[in-house]
């Protein structure tokens, strides 16, 4: 027979092994069923791409063993650098970079590598794509988390009776849904997010709320979602407005507004290729991150009565749709050295000798060992 001390152990054992378990971080409830195509290792989009510069082949091996780990599929697009790419070749007013103390040899070559991987998604015709920078991190529990954002964004990209939730709410003061609210919508065709969108902006160093009359999905108790006092770019940033707008664990999903940083994007067909008409053939002004905020926020043509041009069916034009989520589902990884070849990882205040993934609570990277 056991003795009474080795009952009373394994009798602990099991509650702590309970107490655990219920108490491990979960992912919240949803309204319908999660679209289980986004547990391929595409994440649900036809292609991932990853722009690496073939120099930098310390970041290709660290993405590739967290790709792997994730059971993700990585196709590589390679980098460019800003002295290989002549001036003859940038579009729209030169003198619109002059003077521009913000516009480097290194945003050029940033620009031209984003632009090769937006020409191939519209040359081969890809329905959608994720593309990421060699620096990105995300969570342990991404797909799941992609399943619950996919949910979220089709209140945004999917239609019913000719428009998304987004616009049936748009007469209210303050529109705002859990994401257990959403109502059930018609599934969509051509991806797991929706049909109807060119940008999804997934991964960021800082974005802000649009309007308190646009709507906001939120997806309350997401232990995935770091504590209030970590939802900042990098330790000496200030606070997000999220911290302070919303309770611990919150995560939201909106419009993108004023959005920073292309840790990772996800761009539709159409998407795709606004984007590259706009800016590989009319607009280089600024680092990509920064026009690509521009161009989301709707500053290249503004939509107006007097302004807005008729499209091919006869109405108005449509303003991008690009949405974002707070806090972000990937993020800047700061390893050891942080050393970027555009700028000072951080506003040159990261400690280099510190590997950390702000907005990340299980960090893939930080746990490849």
């Amino acid at each position: 027979m056991l003795s009474r001390h080795r009952i009373v152990a394994a009798s602990l054992a099991v509650g702590i092994t309970l107490l655990l378990w219920f108490r491990a971080p979960q992912l919240p409830a949803m309204a319908s069923r999660p679209s289980p195509e986004i547990l391929n290792s595409t994440l649900g989009f036809q292609h991932i791409f990853a722009i690496n510069l073939p120099a930098r082949s310390d970041r290709r091996d660290a993405l590739a063993l967290a790709g792997t780990l994730s059971e993700l599929d990585i196709t590589w697009v390679d980098g460019v650098l800003g002295k290989d790419v002549l001036d003859k070749t940038l579009p729209g007013d030169p003198n619109s970079r002059q003077g521009n103390g913000g516009f480097t040899t290194g945003n050029k070559g940033s620009w031209r590598a984003h632009m090769d991987v937006l020409q191939r998604i519209v040359h081969e015709n890809v329905t959608s794509a994720l593309i990421l920078e060699d620096d990105a991190d995300w969570d342990l529990r991404l797909k799941k988390q992609m399943q619950v954002f996919a949910q979220a964004s089709r209140a945004f990209t999917q239609l019913s009776n000719g428009q998304s939730l987004a616009e049936q709410s748009s007469s209210l003061p303050a529109p705002e849904v859990p994401i257990t609210q959403v109502p059930l919508r018609t599934r969509p065709r051509l991806t797991p997010y929706g049909d109807d969108w060119d940008v999804l902006w997934l991964g960021h160093c800082g974005t802000d709320f649009p309007a308190t009359t646009t709507l906001r999905v939120t997806i309350p108790d997401d232990m995935t979602v770091p504590s209030p006092n970590h939802l900042k770019p990098h330790p000496f940033a200030l606070q997000d407005t999220l911290a302070e707008e919303y309770p611990p664990h919150t995560r939201v999903v909106h419009p993108s507004r004023g959005t920073a940083c292309t840790q990772a994007y996800a761009v539709s067909q159409q998407g795709a290729r606004k984007l590259l008409w706009q800016f590989g053939l009319q607009t280089l002004t600024a680092g990509w991150d920064l026009m690509l905020r521009d161009w989301c926020d709707d500053m290249y043509t503004p939509l107006s009565a007097e302004t807005a041009d008729a499209n091919e069916n006869g109405g108005n034009r449509r303003a991008p749709v690009c949405l974002t989520v707070q806090p972000p589902l990937f993020s800047h990884h700061y390893g050891k050295g942080a050393a970027s070849d555009i700028m000072a990882p951080g506003g040159g205040f990261v400690n280099k000798d510190r590997e950390m993934t702000p907005y990340v609570r299980l960090s893939v990277r930080l746990n490849m060992e």
